[in-house]
């Protein structure tokens, strides 16, 4: 109790009375990918991944589509499509709404899962899980649109701070959701698990580490290996007089 009244008392005097009622949301779109080698069958698989993701999200949505024929030598790779491109109505959208709009394509894959965590007036989790199949085991793909609610009434603003002095910041669980999944197929089918690729990137091997209650450290560890634009300078390699 005295840490949710410490909380709500820095909340409310770092907060300008004029800015309470301002609302700003900031959405965030990132993918990884994950490999599993392992001879573990396909059933195996999804039911780990089915038991790794429940308890994190509000409600999901899981289709397990026919895929005759031999696994491929190379995986599949999800694909984006956004409804509203080249569309006429595309200017009546907003930026925000146009980027959840989107939708990861699994073609090819054998289990297709669409997640939700949501906490209400603070943060919106929308996650699309693809699971390829080929010769030496499976590729997972992620993709998430990660939206934060920020500003607000003076209500919203104390539902937020209530909350994170519970559970700590909900954007923390982004990362958790998704490894919590591939730690659930490594403790479950003994597969061996390599990251292939990701937007953030994450650090080292957090899907090693047990599954917590709570996001750790090794959770939201990530790094934006975003390219540097072309003629740009790392911030590192700047002189002392130069402004980044």
């Amino acid at each position: 109790m005295k840490r949710i009244l410490l909380a709500l008392t820095v909340a409310m005097a770092a907060v300008p009375q004029s800015a309470h009622a301002q609302d700003s949301n900031r959405t965030t779109e990132l993918y990884h990918i994950f490999d599993f080698k392992t001879t573990a069958r396909r059933g195996e698989v999804i039911k780990a991944l089915q038991d790794g993701l429940n308890p994190n999200v509000s409600n999901s949505n899981t289709v397990t589509p026919v895929v005759m024929g031999p696994p491929p030598e190379t995986p599949g790779r999800f694909r984006l499509v956004n409804p509203f491109e080249n569309s006429p109505f595309a200017g009546f959208v907003s930026t925000s709404d146009m980027a959840s709009a989107k939708q990861a394509r699994c073609d090819g894959a054998v289990w297709i899962s669409s997640a939700v965590r949501k906490v209400r007036g603070s943060h919106t989790l929308m996650l699309t899980m693809c699971l390829y199949p080929y010769v030496q085991g499976y590729q997972l793909n992620v993709y998430a649109i990660d939206m934060k609610e920020k500003g607000g009434g003076l209500s919203a603003r104390l539902g937020r701070v209530l909350g994170e002095a519970v559970v700590g910041k909900s954007d923390n669980w982004t990362n958790k959701t998704i490894l919590d999944v591939v730690r659930s197929v490594r403790r479950n089918t003994g597969a061996v698990v390599s990251y292939v690729e990701g937007q953030p990137e994450f650090v080292g091997t957090p899907w090693e580490d047990a599954t917590q209650v709570t996001p750790s450290s090794a959770d939201k560890a990530t790094i934006d290996t975003a390219p540097i634009p072309r003629g740009a300078s790392k911030p590192e390699e700047q002189g002392p007089d130069e402004k980044p």
